[in-house]
């Protein structure tokens, strides 16, 4: 058997189409054009302070909230209904388990992942695979992402701004590249009935500063490789832990006492020719013995700056299976020193990607030239980094990563992002409204092309 979408009789799209359609028209009396705030305002401005008083039920702190709120009263039956909906209908088609909304939300997402789906929600989120500034003492970077570790967009994202701050840094305690900031969103809204549900996400998180120090780690934040940072070269010119897959030691590879952070860094020196190529291996003993999750949303960062002159060459750095591909979705960067980079100035590079549900037995990360340099010409890397990435409050909300720059972060440094949205899935939207499926971590598929479209809200 199979449960009935969007079309036929008792599809269930169409049914909770007509339920959300009354929820629609409720929201348009509360705070649409011409709805409940505006005809009290309407009310009130008919009267002058002197006589005021005949019209305090509308004029009392949170007046219009509340009647807001009296006038959305069926929203909570709504939830009531749409919940029972999708537990029976979905029992009736496959025996669950447990009777409740969760077993059956997955079963219903289950049968929905194969053909079916909802027309999408398009997010953006400020530093999407994109390093963005921070103001104040340290010159580091943030970066997010709006995917989560399926590697599919989020489609419960709250609209609103988030502010970064230092609010620990390493002047009385602590590790510098190492500090500490607080995420604090907009007022979260609870009640459904609020016109500003679900508002932002309210609470306020920390988030430690990624290190590249850090060496073989899982943790959220730390790095998984060792000596990322480009630190360790006990064989002169040739990085511990890395592989020369090609090149030439002393020639075309060095360590390099110029750097981001510490005391060295990695340098490629361009021949004209040669493609010089390091890697290392993910759970291998002399390499790194850090290892993936399956289904889980990672970051790879770096810095990388080129002398002047640089007018040849392509770097690539990337995460790979054995037989050459990349991940679930790309975890690759590359980089034209001659378009991309400033010459002489250290830049910020970073990717977001997800793991695929059956992991491989391992996998590789490269730093490499796939176009060769130019002859005598320079690229300096430092500050490698994979890492588990931060969501900002739960399961449904962005990631968010902090990486350190050559100067350290202190306190009151910070930074203000943006979430916004380009395109309204009404469909997703009651359906998290009603069902709650972002406080379960669950998401409905969702195509650009979806075959039960808001059309059903009818």
């Amino acid at each position: 058997m199979a449960i009935t979408f969007g079309s036929g009789g008792n599809a269930i799209f169409v049914r909770l189409g007509k339920l959300f359609k009354v929820a629609k028209a409720v929201e348009t009396h509360q705070s649409g054009s011409g709805g409940l705030a505006e005809e009290i305002e309407d009310v009130v401005d008919e009267f002058t302070s002197a006589d005021m008083h005949m019209v305090s039920d509308f004029t009392a702190k949170n007046a219009i909230l509340n009647w807001q709120k009296s006038a959305g009263a069926i929203l909570n039956t709504i939830s009531s209904m749409a919940k029972r909906i999708v537990i029976e209908m979905v029992n009736d088609d496959t025996a669950l388990n447990q009777k409740n909304l969760r077993q059956a939300l997955v079963e219903l997402i289950d049968q929905m992942s194969t053909d079916k789906h909802v027309e999408d929600a398009i997010f953006s989120v400020a530093g999407d695979d994109a390093p963005a500034s921070i103001t104040g003492t340290g010159n580091g970077k943030y970066f997010t992402s709006s995917s989560n570790g399926e590697g599919k967009k989020f489609q419960y994202l709250r609209v609103g701004s988030t502010t970064l701050e230092c609010v620990k840094d390493a002047q009385v305690s602590g590790t510098a590249g190492r500090e500490t900031f607080t995420l604090m969103s907009d007022k979260a809204v609870s009640d459904i009935r609020d016109p500003d549900f679900p508002g932002g996400y309210g609470n306020t998180n920390t988030i430690a500063v990624s290190d590249p120090s850090y060496q073989q780690q899982s943790g959220v934040g730390r790095n998984m490789l060792a000596n990322g940072h480009f630190e360790n070269f006990t064989v002169a010119n040739t990085p511990d832990n890395w592989t020369v897959a090609t090149g030439t030691i002393g020639t075309t590879l060095y360590e390099n006492t110029g750097y981001h952070r510490g005391a060295k860094c990695l340098r490629f020196k361009g021949d004209g020719s040669q493609l010089t190529k390091i890697t290392q291996t993910f759970n291998t003993s002399g390499q790194t013995t850090a290892k993936f999750r399956p289904e889980t949303r990672y970051g790879m960062c770096f810095w990388i700056k080129c002398d002047s002159g640089v007018s040849a060459g392509v770097v690539k750095v990337r995460i790979y299976k054995a037989d050459g591909s990349t991940v679930l979705d790309t975890a690759d960067i590359v980089v034209t020193p001659s378009s991309d980079l400033t010459d002489d100035t250290w830049t910020a590079k970073a990717v977001t990607f997800s793991t695929p549900l059956v992991l491989e037995a391992s996998y590789k990360i490269s730093i490499e030239l796939t176009t060769a340099l130019t002859n005598n010409g320079n690229v300096y890397i430092d500050g490698l980094q994979v890492f588990r990435m931060q969501h900002l409050t739960n399961s449904s909300s962005f990631h968010i990563a902090i990486i350190p720059g050559a100067t350290d972060f202190k306190l009151e440094d910070s930074a203000k992002l943006a979430i916004t949205q380009s395109t309204v899935s009404e469909m997703q939207k009651y359906l998290n409204k009603f069902l709650g499926l972002e406080a379960m971590g669950l998401q409905i598929p969702y195509h650009t092309s979806a075959s039960e479209a808001d059309s059903l809200i009818a």
